[in-house]
């Protein structure tokens, strides 16, 4: 089997190089570049006018592979990433058919991955009505914690990450079937969920919350659930 030759890194957030997506991204870059794969990271966010957005168009078309790596906005996919999405489904019904792939990568602050499961589920969708071979999604879930740093600087918390992307990436390298433990491995924290939690609540309190709320009687309610089922008679 013939090995991929090319593969376009789409990021899709707004905040650009400043972003946990352009360190993923980055990462998938580098892991593709040591296999001979031709690679072209774009960000989204640079092509806002018509006369850019064509140019983005064409380059997608013109790709193998296609990954989106986006944040997770309001449980879905961020608008600039949207707006692709659809000039892209029209821009391919203009085109001969063409053998290509999609996959996505996207990253939410919660520490649960599965909140990300709604806009994977949007990108396989459209992987679909674009004629793309659908090849998988990673839902990432502590995005903040590779914020700052590159992916091989992001230590522990970033583990089973880069574990899973190295297969993934090997895999489609090589134009073979993406493993399912790989994507299992690359969307699961590498801390237990309830350190994880812990860490939050704690931080959160000490940090942020307790700046900004100075009455006591309202840090009492800070973890209120009023509407909670268990809490309806």
């Amino acid at each position: 089997m013939s090995k991929l030759r090319n593969a376009l890194i789409l990021v899709g957030s707004p905040k650009g190089k400043k972003s946990a997506s352009n360190n993923i991204a980055s990462y998938i870059e580098d892991g593709f570049n040591k296999n001979e794969v031709q690679t072209e990271k774009v960000f989204v966010a640079r092509y806002k006018k018509p006369d850019k957005l064509k140019e983005l168009l064409k380059k997608a078309s013109e790709s193998e592979l296609i990954v989106i790596v986006a944040p997770l906005y309001f449980d879905s996919i961020p608008a600039l990433t949207i707006r692709f999405m659809e000039e892209f489904s029209n821009y391919k019904k203009s085109l001969p058919k063409t053998q290509q792939k999609l996959m996505a990568v996207f990253n939410c602050g919660f520490p649960e991955s599965y909140q990300n499961d709604v806009a994977i589920k949007i990108c396989e969708n459209f992987a679909s009505q674009t004629d793309m071979e659908w090849m998988g999604g990673i839902a990432v879930g502590m995005g903040p914690s590779v914020e700052n740093k590159s992916l091989k600087d992001a230590g522990m918390p970033a583990k089973n990450l880069r574990e899973g992307l190295d297969t993934i990436i090997d895999s489609l390298s090589n134009n073979d079937t993406v493993p399912p433990e790989a994507i299992a491995t690359a969307s699961k924290l590498s801390l237990p969920l309830f350190l994880v939690k812990f860490g939050y609540a704690h931080l959160s309190k000490s940090l942020y919350w307790k700046r900004r709320v100075k009455d006591k009687e309202i840090i009492k309610k800070m973890y209120d659930r009023p509407y909670d089922v268990d809490n309806v008679e």
